[in-house]
């Protein structure tokens, strides 16, 4: 008589384990706009040492670009293309918050600022999470950081202190290209300075 709920409740557990690997890899595909930063064009085709690092993000494509900015500012820019991702519950596309390899290379974390966006006419807009560091050398370093997916746009880099926000994304599927932009802007005056000339 014990046996039916135990083979029942063995079903429904090879069921659920059939089902998930199931659901989790048939992403539905995206057919939505693409985003591309074409100044990285040149550095990407030759990333010399830094096809290091694009080969520990497993990305695609990649380039560091050192470049000079207005107001004796520069900016050193990391940039990265997958041509395609399974976003899934909860991915790690942008690795780790910017504090954490900064923090490791000797800058001192003075600040985590609320997130910029720069908005695109009909569609959503990017997102950047914002940090500011002082350098080895004691320099204000302004830290720009987006992750996007095709088809989902910005993904947050800190869901891990919000539950609910991690919930809701343990049930987004979808698969598309994906970008990493992190951006440094040295010798800015102040943050809005620092924006300014990322933007630009």
């Amino acid at each position: 008589m014990k046996i039916l709920p135990i083979m029942a409740c063995v079903g429904l557990f090879l069921a659920i384990e059939t089902a998930i690997p199931a659901w989790r890899n048939n992403a539905p595909g995206s057919s939505d706009p693409v985003f591309s930063l074409p100044l990285m064009d040149e550095a990407m085709a030759n990333p010399g040492k830094f096809s290091h690092i694009i080969d520990i993000y497993q990305a695609d494509r990649g380039a560091e670009l050192k470049l000079p900015g207005p107001d004796g500012t520069s900016l050193t820019v990391f940039y990265f293309e997958w041509d395609q991702v399974q976003a899934g519950p909860v991915m790690a596309l942008a690795g780790h918050a910017p504090e954490e390899c900064n923090v490791a290379i000797g800058y001192n974390l003075l600040e985590i600022a609320p997130n910029r966006s720069i908005d695109i006419p009909g569609h959503p807009p990017l997102v950047f999470d914002c940090t500011r560091f002082a350098d080895p050398g004691g320099r204000d370093v302004y830290l720009y950081k987006l992750a996007w997916i095709q088809g989902l746009g910005s993904r947050p880099l800190r869901e891990g202190a919000n539950r609910s926000v991690r919930l809701k994304n343990s049930f987004v599927r979808q698969s598309g290209a994906a970008r990493v932009i992190e951006a440094g802007v040295f010798n800015a005056r102040d943050p809005d300075h620092a924006w300014q000339t990322f933007r630009a």
